[in-house]
C-alpha cells in the first residue's frame, strides 16, 4: 500500500508525543502573553488610526461645508462666523454660555442642529442645521468626523494669546464673560470704542471682514476664480458690466449695501454680511466703492 504524502508526520514514539505537546502548550502560552502585553498598544494605535482618519474626512467636509464662514483656518471671518481655532472657544466659551456637558458634546450638537433659531446675532449668517436628522446633508459619522476636526486645532488654539499670536476670536460687544479676573470679579468683554471719524477704506476693507473673502490683488476670470467671494484685482474693469443697467459705481455700492440683489454666479446668497448700513456710516460705504474702483488703490 502506498504511504501518503504527510506521513513524515507521524510521529510513533509516545514520549516524543508527549514532549511536542508540551513545546505546543508553552509556545501557545507564550504567544498569549504576548499578545496581552501588546494588544492594548495595539489597539491604542488602531484607535488612534481610526482618529486620523476620521478627521481627515472631517477636514474635507469643513473645507467644503464650513470655510465658506468660518474660514478655512477656523479662524472665522469678521462679521460673518466666528472662529473655532480660537484659544477663547477651547478655554471659555462653554462656561460663559453656562454649556455643562463636554466640548465634543457642544461642537457635535452645533454642527448636528445649528443655531436657526438666533434671528438677531452679531453674525451675518445663522448657522444651519447639518444632520439629517434635522433636515440636513451630514450623516451621523460625518457629524462627528467634522466634530473631531474642530477640536483637533485645541493645541494649536491653546498656544495663542500673544501679540505675534492672537486669539482671532471677535467677542459680543454686549456680553460679558464669565472669566475672573485676578480680583476675583468677572472680566467683560471690551466695548468697542466709539469712532471719532469716518474709517479710511483700507482699513474698512480688513475691520469689516472683506479681506477674508476677497482677495485684491488677484483677477477674478474663469480660470481663477475666489474660493469664497470673486476676487477684486480686475474690479474697476469689470464692476460696469456685472449687472445690465448699472454703472460700475452703482454696481459696487448696491454690492455693499443689499448684497443679495445681486449674486455673482458660482457663489452663495447669505454669505456677505447683510447689515454694512448698520456698520458703516454713508460717507465711509462711499470711500469704500471709491476706493475699491480705483485701479491704482493705495494700502
Amino acid at each position: 500500500m502506498k504511504k501518503p504524502w504527510y506521513y513524515f508526520l507521524y510521529v510513533r514514539s509516545p514520549l516524543a508525543k508527549i514532549f511536542l505537546g508540551i513545546v505546543s502548550v508553552v509556545i501557545t502560552i507564550a504567544a498569549l502573553l504576548f499578545l496581552g502585553v501588546v494588544e492594548e498598544q495595539r489597539m491604542e494605535a488602531q484607535t488612534a488610526n481610526w482618529d486620523g482618519r476620521a478627521i481627515e474626512k472631517g477636514a474635507d467636509l469643513y473645507a467644503n461645508n464650513c470655510a465658506n464662514c468660518h474660514g478655512p483656518d477656523g479662524k472665522g471671518l469678521p462679521g460673518v462666523a466666528p472662529a473655532l481655532h480660537s484659544k477663547y472657544f477651547f478655554t471659555q466659551r462653554l462656561n460663559d454660555i453656562s454649556w455643562t456637558g463636554s466640548l465634543h458634546d457642544y461642537v457635535a450638537l452645533t454642527v448636528a442642529a445649528g443655531r436657526p433659531s438666533k434671528v438677531n446675532s452679531q453674525w451675518a449668517q445663522r448657522m444651519p442645521t447639518w444632520s439629517q436628522h434635522y433636515g440636513g446633508p451630514f450623516r451621523d459619522d460625518q457629524v462627528e468626523n467634522v466634530t473631531k476636526f474642530v477640536l483637533n486645532w485645541e493645541a494649536d488654539a491653546l498656544l495663542q494669546g500673544t501679540a505675534e499670536n492672537p486669539d482671532p476670536w471677535q467677542p459680543f460687544v454686549d456680553a460679558p464673560t464669565r472669566a475672573m479676573a485676578a480680583d476675583g470679579s468677572a472680566m467683560g468683554a471690551e466695548a468697542a470704542p466709539e469712532p471719532t471719524a469716518p474709517l479710511p477704506p483700507q482699513q474698512l476693507f480688513v475691520t469689516m471682514g472683506c479681506s477674508g473673502c476677497h482677495n485684491l490683488d488677484a483677477p477674478q476670470d474663469a480660470t481663477n476664480r475666489g474660493p469664497v467671494g470673486p476676487n477684486m484685482g480686475n474690479l474697476p474693469e469689470i464692476a460696469g458690466t456685472r449687472v445690465a443697467g448699472e454703472d460700475a459705481t452703482t454696481y459696487v455700492h448696491n454690492s455693499i449695501v443689499n448684497p443679495n440683489v445681486h449674486v455673482v454666479e458660482g457663489y452663495v446668497a447669505g454669505i456677505m454680511p447683510q447689515n454694512f448700513t448698520e456698520r458703516m456710516s454713508e460717507e465711509e460705504i462711499n470711500s469704500l466703492v471709491e476706493w475699491l474702483l480705483d485701479p491704482n488703490r493705495q494700502r
